[in-house]
């Protein structure tokens, strides 16, 4: 028993660090707002939205009224599936042995390096869903929200400066078509090597020049009447749901609009003895896909 009380001790040590521990390339919560609400019991997940209805002309009141009149409201709701995900890592019982006798700290590398593959599994959720759990679906591949043709048949990389403006700007005004005017899109995310074209390119090839990059944000903010950002997505996802193009989206990045379910992150598990030789630890989390509450606040794009 003194043995397994020693990875016990670093298991708690642990805890601390992972919940402290960032991953500089683990950047999906700045694509889409994370909710860690609901038990990590439960197997599936509402998330309501609601229609407002009610005549803007009426609603006035005098000394004779005894009828008021009322607005409607209906709510829709999405089924979003979640799932536990769990791995372990084990020592062999002379590693705890000699820890124990020579009073020097239990080697837990092997539970980090266990972490980053949670968060990493969680960030390839994010955008392309789970290979072995198809209903969980991700940002970049969610089948209620509509693929657009753009009218330049052109990759970015290969576009001018006067061409990717066009190209944004078709893109801009038919995502906020698709909202019926009521909201614009927020935020653009393209891919990396498109993301750093457009950070070089400039309208004369000048280095003094204004790039592209800082004009499209510079002009669709003042469009939006709001902050607009364009994002690199990580590694090459843009890529992974396309055959042979790129695919990029325009959406409105906001809790009431998308979400990803995560009840529960990555949790370090009770330490125990397995087998005559060896004890074993691991974490276990819970999560769901990427949940477009409004699919019509969205717009995919492959080029």
């Amino acid at each position: 028993m003194p043995h397994i009380n020693v990875l016990r001790t670093a298991l708690t040590e642990v805890s601390k660090n992972i919940s402290q521990t960032k991953y500089p390339e683990i950047t999906f919560p700045q694509f889409v707002p994370v909710d860690s609400s609901g038990n990590p019991l439960m197997d599936e997940k509402l998330h309501f939205s609601a229609d407002i209805s009610g005549d803007l002309d009426n609603g006035l009141i005098t000394y004779n009224t005894n009828n008021f009149d009322q607005v409607g409201v209906s709510f829709n709701h999405t089924r979003t599936p979640v799932v536990t995900w769990a791995k372990t890592v084990q020592w062999q019982d002379i590693e705890l042995a000699k820890a124990a006798a020579l009073g020097f700290a239990l080697d837990t590398q092997k539970l980090m390096a266990l972490n980053q593959n949670a968060h990493q599994t969680l960030q390839k959720v994010a955008f392309l869903g789970h290979a072995q759990e198809t209903r969980l679906k991700g940002l970049l591949n969610n089948p209620n929200v509509e693929v657009y043709k753009p009218t330049l048949k052109k990759a970015i990389k290969a576009m001018t400066f006067e061409e990717s403006v066009k190209f944004f700007e078709e893109l801009f005004l038919r995502a906020m078509e698709k909202t019926y005017r009521i909201d614009t899109p927020n935020t653009f995310a393209i891919d990396a090597m498109d993301y750093a074209y457009l950070g070089l390119l400039t309208r004369d090839k000048s280095l003094t020049d204004t790039t592209a990059l800082d004009h499209l944000t510079k002009i669709l903010s003042g469009a939006a009447g709001k902050a607009v950002s364009i994002k690199p997505l990580p590694s090459n996802y843009g890529e992974l749901v396309t055959d042979g193009k790129h695919r990029a989206i325009a959406y409105v990045k906001d809790a009431n609009y998308v979400v990803m379910d995560i009840p529960q992150s990555p949790t370090v598990l009770g330490a125990a003895k397995k087998g005559l030789m060896t004890y074993e630890s691991g974490l276990k989390m819970v999560f769901g896909g990427v949940t477009f509450k409004e699919p019509e606040s969205a717009l995919y794009v492959d080029y």
